[in-house]
């Protein structure tokens, strides 16, 4: 197989085992507790004293694109210190959390406002630069920590 055809392959399975997965694990009751197992705040952790908006992104540490996420989170977090929450939430481990956040298709990351609205959905990689550029498009200017 030349790379073309694995690369299709691999779209292929993510575009649909994913979405098979996360359905056949919605049937199955978790005995697990619901916790994030990542250095990132798990969802549902209290907030801090000043509400923040809050990056949320969904997926697992096993999928291709969902492990660049967490690359991108964790650039997020280094470029923009204390500008949002930014969580994790491992939903191989924490099916519930799929069903709570009408999740199909992983990665997916939701954009918070401080009260708790959402205000936007993607479903995909979405590199740093398209997360705060998309921020500010919602109205939040983050400004990025020089010597990043």
């Amino acid at each position: 197989m030349n790379k073309s055809t694995l690369g299709a392959v691999a779209i292929a399975i993510t575009v649909i085992g994913v979405p098979l997965y996360l359905k056949s694990q919605s049937a199955t009751p978790s005995i697990q507790p619901e916790a994030a197992h990542s250095s990132l705040p798990a969802a549902g952790t209290p907030a801090a004293p000043k509400a923040l908006p809050r990056f949320v992104d969904l997926g697992t540490t096993t999928c291709a694109p969902c492990k660049v996420m967490l690359g991108v989170m964790a650039e997020l977090e280094r470029n923009y210190p204390g500008a949002m929450t930014i969580e994790f939430v491992n939903v191989q481990e924490q099916p519930g959390a799929a069903r709570r956040y009408g999740i199909e298709t992983i990665p997916t990351q939701i954009f918070f406002a401080p009260d708790g609205r959402e205000l936007y959905r993607h479903i995909g990689v979405f590199r740093s630069e398209a997360v705060i550029a998309k921020w500010a498009e919602l109205g939040y200017q983050f400004k990025q920590v020089t010597g990043s």
